[in-house]
């Protein structure tokens, strides 16, 4: 067997969150916080890095043109029914490899031990829900159980923009369309998306990332632009639209 996938077979039998890939050390898990070193794997070396390269790249001329132009890529993998997704990047002009695995399910939102208030959030007519954290921290757990939440007792369009996707949703109560953000992909950029989003009807935006002032910008604007809109006739409800990060 190809040594990614063994790697990713033996991460998924010990229930890793994510695996990390470093010249000169064996493959190194994360399992509950803690860094677990796989020691029935041989140390990494440059040609094993490379060869995982190409196995993750598979080719793609857009994706190996942005890794060494950018110095990291971020994309995402599938082996067996089994998502990853995958951040690229350099040491010592050696590639170094982070990947975090997705859950085929998600906690019920009951289970995460956040408080209620924030649920009723996602029930209110406008607003800006920020989700933020250090890594590793849950941010993606707790975003996509809000979805899922919303999904299952609300009657919304639901719109993401994100890079990549990871939780694949499917529409229940409510209508969910999952955008990937980057160049060849559904939308070039999360500026673009935001913008494109005033005419999709969704009640619901969420932005995977907020990384630069113009994408805040234009997520304010389009919160405000939703608050005041003139194309709501007065005696109706307001359409009722959220932007979580």
């Amino acid at each position: 067997m190809i040594l990614i996938e063994s790697i990713i077979k033996e991460a998924v039998k010990k229930d890793a969150s994510d695996i990390h890939l470093i010249n000169g050390l064996r493959p190194i898990i994360r399992v509950t916080r803690t860094l677990v070193e796989l020691k029935e794997f041989e140390i990494l070396d440059e040609a094993a890095l490379y060869d995982i390269y190409d196995y993750i790249v598979k080719g793609n001329v857009k994706k190996n043109e942005e890794y060494m132009n950018e110095r990291r890529l971020d994309t995402s993998l599938v082996f067996e029914n089994i998502r990853l997704r995958v951040n690229c990047s350099f040491a010592d002009d050696i590639p170094v490899f982070t990947m975090r695995l997705i859950k085929d399910s998600l906690p019920a939102f009951e289970t995460l031990g956040i408080p209620e208030i924030v649920r009723s959030m996602t029930r209110q007519p406008q607003g800006l829900i920020l989700v933020t954290g250090k890594t590793n921290s849950g941010k993606t757990t707790t975003l996509n159980s809000l979805i899922d939440d919303i999904n299952q007792t609300q009657n919304k369009k639901i719109l993401t923009l994100e890079h990549p996707v990871e939780y694949r949703h499917k529409s229940k109560k409510s209508m969910i369309v999952q955008k990937e953000v980057g160049e060849g992909k559904d939308v070039e950029s999360f500026i673009d998306g935001v913008k494109n989003s005033l005419r999709e009807d969704c009640d619901i935006l969420v932005i995977g990332e907020i990384r630069d002032k113009e994408t805040m910008e234009a997520a304010i604007d389009m919160v405000e632009s939703r608050t005041f809109s003139n194309s709501v006739p007065y005696t109706q409800d307001p359409v009722q639209r959220r932007l979580i990060e």
